[in-house]
C-alpha cells in the first residue's frame, strides 16, 4: 500500500479522481483506497481540502520515486509482553486526567487491576462544582477545572492534536472513538471532541476500566509517600494508606502542593521554562473573514482556526496557543486568592467569539535559579491578578489600549466571555518589563498578518499562566524518578503538553510497569 499526499479538492468524491490524475493510471490500477488524513489548506486566495490517503495499486513500487508518494508506514501498536518480575501490590496511577486515563487503561486491559486515585470528583459531580464557581459560587479546591476525573482536558477545546508519529498516538486516538468520540478524529488534522465531547467519554472509561477489574478512589488526595532504602513501600492518602511498591504520578500541571510535598521526600525536579500571558478575543466571524476570505460562510471550512508565532527583540518567544473557534473565556483558578484564565469550546465550536491563549515565554532569567522559582513567579503573578481583578472578576483590557498603556472603559464591538464579571486594568502593570516588550511587539507582528488582530477591539484577559508546568519532575531511561518505583508522567511531570502527548506518555509509563512484572495474582 502506497501514501500519497496533497490531494487537493472541495470535495470527497473527487479524491478518487485526483488519485487517478497524481498517479496518472486508470480506475481499473486502483483497488482501493482510505483515507488517512484531511486539513485545509487555507494558504492560497482559493480554499481547498488536502487529503492525504493510502491506497492499493497494481505494481506500487512504480510510484516510490513520484513526488508526495511513499510507502504507508506500519501504524499498528502492539501491546508489550508482561515481565515475569514479582508484583507485591496492585499498581497505583494518581491522577484522572489524560495521562492517568490512558496508564490505567493500559494495565486494566492487560490484567494489571489498577488503583486509581483523583483528588477531584467524578465528572457529574465536579460539573456542577464547576458550575456553581462559574455563577459566582465559592471555589472547591479539591475539585475545579484543573482537579476531578479528566483533568484540566475536561473543560478546554479537547485538541487532540499531534506532531507524532509514535504508534502509540494513533492507539490514543482510536481507544477515543471506542469511547464515543467522532471516528473522524481519525483522519482530522486538528481533531477535537469538544467539552461537551469529553463528559461521555469519561463516563464510558470509568465503567470500562472497573469492568476490567480497576478500583477509582474520587475525592482522595495524595498527601505523602512512604520511602524505604530509595525505594516506593506506600502512599498516604486522605482515605488513608496503601501499600504500593509501583506508582504513575500524573498529577496534573497544577498539583503544586503534590509537588512540593513529592520534593521534601526526595524526588529531583528542577525548573522548566513555561509560559505566561493572556487570552485574546475576537470574533468569530472576524476571524473566518481573515482566513477563509470567500469562503468564511461555507459551513464545511468555518469556524476558522490560525496560530502565530514570533521571536521579539530581546529573543522571548511570543506565540498563540490552544486557540478555540467559537469558545468562551473560563475562570480556572485552583487554589484561593490565585485568578487564572483558560480557553474552551464545545463541540460544535458554534459560539460567537474566537479566543485563543498569546503567551511570552519566561525562564530562569526572569525568576532565578533557585529550585521552584518559576513555580513562585507563576503563582505571584496569578496573586496579582487576583488582587487586581477582585474575587476571581478577570483582568480585561483592549489589545489597542494596552499597546498605548491606557486603561479600557468600556468593550467596543467584542463582548467578553468570561463568566464571572471582569474588570477594567492596564495589563502593563501585571507583567515585567520584559514580558510587555515582548508582548507589544508581538500584537505589532500579528497585526501585519491578520489585519485587525490588534488594532480593533480585540480583548485581552488575564491571566493565562499555566499552558505547562514550572517544574519537571527528573526521571531516568526506564521513566522512573530517582525514587525507584515512582515514574512521573504526563504534564505534572514536565514531560507532555496537551491532552494527546499526556496519554501518550501514561501509555509509555503503563508499559514500563508492565515490560517489568508479572499480572498481581
Amino acid at each position: 500500500m502506497i501514501r500519497i499526499s496533497q490531494i487537493k479538492c472541495l470535495r470527497e468524491d473527487q479524491i478518487e479522481g485526483q488519485i487517478l490524475k497524481k498517479l496518472h493510471i486508470l480506475k481499473k490500477d486502483l483497488f482501493a483506497w482510505q483515507i488517512h488524513r484531511r486539513s485545509v489548506d487555507a494558504r492560497h486566495q482559493k480554499i481547498l481540502f488536502s487529503y492525504t490517503v493510502d491506497a492499493q495499486v497494481r505494481n506500487e513500487k512504480r510510484f516510490l520515486k513520484l513526488r508526495d508518494v511513499s510507502l504507508s508506514p506500519d501504524e499498528t501498536y502492539h501491546d508489550v509482553c508482561p515481565g515475569s518480575t514479582l508484583l507485591k501490590h496492585r499498581p497505583v496511577v494518581v491522577g484522572f486526567g489524560p495521562a492517568g486515563m490512558f496508564a490505567a487503561l493500559q494495565l486494566a486491559k492487560q490484567g494489571y487491576r489498577p488503583l486509581v486515585i483523583e483528588r477531584g470528583s467524578e465528572i457529574s459531580q465536579r460539573q456542577q462544582k464547576v458550575k456553581t464557581f462559574w455563577n459566582g459560587g465559592p471555589l472547591d479546591p479539591e475539585c475545579n477545572v484543573q482537579f476531578g476525573q479528566g483533568g484540566a482536558g475536561a473543560f478546554s477545546d479537547g485538541k487532540l492534536t499531534t506532531r507524532s508519529k509514535d504508534p502509540r498516538s494513533r492507539k490514543v486516538l482510536r481507544e477515543f472513538v471506542d469511547l464515543g468520540a467522532d471516528p473522524d478524529i481519525l483522519i482530522d488534522a486538528h481533531p477535537h471532541i469538544g467539552t461537551d465531547g469529553f463528559v461521555p467519554i469519561l463516563k464510558h472509561l470509568d465503567q470500562r476500566l472497573r469492568a476490567l477489574g480497576a478500583d477509582i478512589y474520587y475525592d482522595t488526595c495524595l498527601e505523602d509517600l512512604v520511602i524505604e532504602d530509595g525505594k516506593l513501600k506506600a502512599i498516604q492518602t486522605s482515605r488513608g494508606k496503601i501499600s504500593c511498591e509501583q506508582l504513575i504520578l500524573s498529577i496534573g500541571h497544577s498539583a503544586s502542593d503534590t509537588i512540593r510535598m513529592c520534593a521534601k521526600n526526595g524526588l529531583h525536579m528542577e525548573n522548566k521554562p513555561f509560559a505566561v500571558g493572556v487570552r485574546i478575543e475576537h470574533k468569530q466571524a472576524f476571524i473566518d473573514q481573515a482566513i477563509l476570505h470567500e469562503m468564511a460562510k461555507d459551513d464545511r471550512f468555518r469556524p476558522a482556526r490560525y496560530q502565530l508565532s514570533m521571536t521579539a527583540s530581546n529573543q522571548k518567544g511570543v506565540y498563540t496557543f490552544c486557540m478555540c473557534p467559537g469558545g468562551l473565556v473560563i475562570p480556572c483558578s485552583s487554589s484561593e486568592g490565585k485568578l487564572v484564565v483558560n480557553g474552551m469550546s464545545y463541540a460544535a465550536r458554534d459560539g460567537e467569539n474566537a479566543n485563543s491563549a498569546l503567551l511570552v515565554q519566561v525562564n530562569e532569567k526572569d525568576y532565578g535559579t533557585k529550585l521552584f522559582a518559576g513555580l513562585e513567579y507563576q503563582e505571584a503573578l496569578e496573586k496579582k491578578a487576583f488582587s487586581l481583578g477582585k474575587d476571581y472578576r478577570a483582568c480585561v483590557q483592549l489589545s489597542k489600549d494596552y499597546l498605548q498603556g491606557i486603561c479600557s472603559k468600556e468593550f467596543g464591538t467584542v463582548s467578553s466571555t468570561y463568566c464571572r464579571q471582569t474588570t477594567f486594568v492596564d495589563l502593563n502593570t501585571l507583567f515585567s518589563d520584559s514580558v510587555n516588550q515582548a508582548l507589544h511587539e508581538g500584537l505589532v507582528q500579528f497585526e501585519k498578518r491578520i489585519p485587525g488582530f490588534s488594532l480593533d477591539d480585540a480583548i485581552m484577559t488575564a491571566v493565562e499562566s499555566r499552558s505547562s508546568a514550572a517544574v519537571r519532575i527528573v526521571r531516568n531511561e526506564d521513566l522512573q524518578s530517582n525514587i525507584k518505583g515512582i515514574y512521573p508522567c504526563g504534564e505534572g511531570s514536565g514531560y507532555a503538553g496537551g491532552i494527546m502527548t499526556s496519554a501518550i506518555d501514561g501509555l509509555r509509563c503503563a508499559e514500563k510497569i508492565i515490560e517489568s512484572f508479572a499480572k498481581p495474582l
